[in-house]
């Protein structure tokens, strides 16, 4: 993962707890002193946020530590795609795309495109509770797909975070069809918002699709006592 993705997705998560607490923006910056261009900046990903910024969001829209727990993972998942890069420029390795280490079969026709899940954001789920999570990620570039595999970025078993595999096996694909890609996940003991999200890999953990234009696939749930 690169910076700028490290700030899409937090800034769009942070825009979808004010959002769904019914918060304008101005309200947002008049109640916690940060100017109304700098929170608009952040939640576009033009920005990242300070911690500070992000406790804030955490504790006044009700998502417990789960913003700060994720830019957590983000971080760690910038410092693992350097390092990646590092080791690759070491063993001279062919110069990668796009500011991140890339796949040796990977080509700038390849598309894939999330056309369906189960467990909607935001679904109930009792702590430590397991279950499955179903994605439908179509093919729709013009390269064949072999050997690809559903990758967690950032931690997969962190004490309070939605643990999950580290990865699952994308099935292969000719362009244009439909495959199915089904994991198991376990709610974290703490409550609140909790969110993990997963991008297509080769086995080494290399991005298929390293670009902001191709989002990370997210499992978000809200934990609770019980239902």
């Amino acid at each position: 993962m690169r910076p700028a993705q490290l700030r899409v997705v937090i800034g769009s998560r942070m825009r979808e707890l004010r959002e769904a607490a019914g918060v304008p923006l101005s309200r947002a910056a008049a109640e916690s002193g940060w100017d109304k261009g700098h929170l608009s900046r952040v939640e576009r990903g033009h920005t990242k946020p300070s911690r500070e910024l992000i406790e804030w969001y955490d504790a006044c829209f009700g998502a417990g530590q789960a913003l700060v727990n994720q830019l957590t993972e983000l971080d760690a998942a910038v410092r693992a795609g350097r390092d990646m890069s590092q080791r690759d420029i070491r063993r001279h390795v062919q110069p990668v795309l796009l500011g991140g280490s890339v796949p040796i079969d990977h080509h700038p026709e390849d598309r894939a495109e999330l056309v369906g899940e189960t467990l909607p954001d935001g679904t109930r789920v009792c702590r430590d509770q397991s279950f499955e999570k179903i994605w439908e990620i179509r093919n729709s570039g013009e390269r064949s797909w072999h050997d690809r595999w559903l990758t967690r970025q950032g931690s997969a078993g962190a004490p309070g975070w939605l643990r999950s595999p580290a990865r699952e096996r994308v099935p292969d694909a000719e362009p244009g069809e439909v495959v199915t890609v089904s994991m198991r996940l376990q709610a974290p003991s703490q409550v609140g918002a909790s969110t993990a999200y997963f991008k297509i890999t080769d086995e080494a953990g290399r991005l298929y699709y390293p670009g902001l234009e191709s989002p990370p696939m997210y499992c978000t749930i809200f934990t609770v006592y019980e239902l």
